[in-house]
């Protein structure tokens, strides 16, 4: 009713049931993030990642919501443990098995500092690596803190890939 033009619902419709309805209503986009309440190292987390994103489209379509305006985020850092962040990232692109856009957030997380510890205003350079292999991977959006930083780099990357390219032609 104030004029959002996109709803980032950090539950994937799956926690206040009049989500999914409003979003429909006002027929706006939304960026559906897969979250746990709790971090659970003994779950498979892409598993879970899948699952929870088969039920966040199963409630959209039951809203009347269109899968063209349905983003998916795997919630790089909510309820996983740093390695299950890592592993998400990893294996990105099994979460392009239902066709829709990925967006990543891995910026400045704490998963970072697992694998090299430093202060969240520190982890530039984890932000932008994360960021480079979620955009090769299958991400088509980042979510950032540093966006010069980050656009330098996926400029320059794909000036590299694209010379790479043409070399090998």
């Amino acid at each position: 009713d104030q004029g959002a033009m996109i709803v980032n619902d950090v539950w994937g419709l799956q926690f206040d049931p009049a989500m999914a309805p409003l979003v429909a209503k006002r027929r706006v986009p939304v960026i559906a993030m897969h979250n746990r309440e709790s971090a659970d190292e003994s779950i498979d987390i892409v598993a879970n990642v899948l699952a929870f994103f088969t039920r966040t489209l199963d409630i959209a379509a039951h809203a009347g919501i269109p899968r063209d305006d349905i983003v998916l985020d795997p919630g790089i850092g909510f309820g996983k443990t740093p390695e299950q962040s890592i592993i998400c990232l990893a294996r990105l692109a099994e979460f392009k098995r239902f066709g829709l856009p990925l967006l990543v957030g891995a910026s400045r997380k704490r998963f970072i500092n697992s694998v090299t510890p430093s202060a969240p205003d520190r982890r530039i350079g984890g932000s932008i690596a994360s960021h480079l292999i979620a955009v090769a991977t299958g991400a088509s959006i980042v979510r950032v803190h540093d966006v010069a930083e980050t656009v330098q780099a996926l400029r320059i990357t794909s000036a590299i890939e694209a010379a790479r390219k043409a070399d090998t032609k």
